[in-house]
């Protein structure tokens, strides 16, 4: 049977545990917060990477279309010096820069083609990305709202755990609680455990008689050889 110290100790040991585990839930939104800001700034991303990309096409798309306006500028020109020169070389050496010309006319509308089936995916790509960066960020947006929202439950739940720990701090003797709070710095959690069949519950190793016999005198502070824990005779 535990003593009246070591009861009050347990329901300390609770409290701590109930306010370390909302600490601990508390402290990990930040990062779920962060992640989820990651997201939305990954697929806002994507999104203007696809816009980028079909800008990148139009622009070369219009440039094209520059070049063949200056491509058949450059026919007439060559077609008007026709009319003007007097020499059938002259006449041909104006045939062959035409027909030079022409077929850079047909190289570039031949790229235009591809650029305009490129815009038109591109196009449906940005339309894609947007649609898809819309979902992802809401739904990243509404996890953050209810993190949040989460966050400011624990810091309630937390203000109150932490009063309710204190209350009961306050019923432990400081020469429990010293050895109580040494341990909860270096022993992992429960640090107030039974002793049954010889073994602490919290190591699983047994202990010496002496310590038995005091776990089981309840009248004095027993602690496990082992690993230091504060001990109760359980049976």
């Amino acid at each position: 049977m535990p003593s009246e110290q070591i009861e009050h100790l347990l329901i300390l040991q609770d409290r701590d545990k109930a306010r370390m585990d909302l600490e601990s839930q508390l402290a990990s939104i930040p990062e779920e917060i962060e992640t989820n800001r990651s997201r939305i700034a990954q697929e806002e991303e994507k999104a203007r990477e696809a816009r980028a990309e079909l800008l990148k096409l139009e622009n070369r798309h219009k440039a094209l279309e520059g070049e063949l306006e200056e491509l058949n500028a450059k026919i007439v020109r060559y077609k008007n010096q026709q009319l003007e020169v007097k020499k059938n070389e002259e006449y041909q050496a104006l045939e062959h820069e035409i027909e030079a010309v022409r077929e850079k006319i047909s190289a570039v509308e031949d790229e235009e083609i591809q650029i305009l089936l490129n815009i038109d995916e591109g196009r449906k790509a940005v339309e894609e990305a947007g649609e898809a960066c819309r979902e992802k960020v809401s739904a990243s947006e509404n996890r953050i709202a209810k993190l949040e929202e989460r966050a400011e439950v624990f810091r309630g739940q937390l203000d109150n755990a932490a009063v309710a720990a204190g209350e009961a701090r306050e019923k432990v003797s400081p020469e429990y609680l010293d050895i109580y709070d040494r341990l909860l710095k270096h022993v992992r959690f429960p640090v107030v455990v039974a002793l049954r069949d010889k073994k602490c519950r919290g190591c699983h190793l047994k202990v010496s008689s002496g310590v038995e016999s005091n776990a089981r005198a309840a009248k004095e502070i027993a602690t496990c050889d082992s690993c230091g824990r504060i001990l109760y005779y359980d049976g």
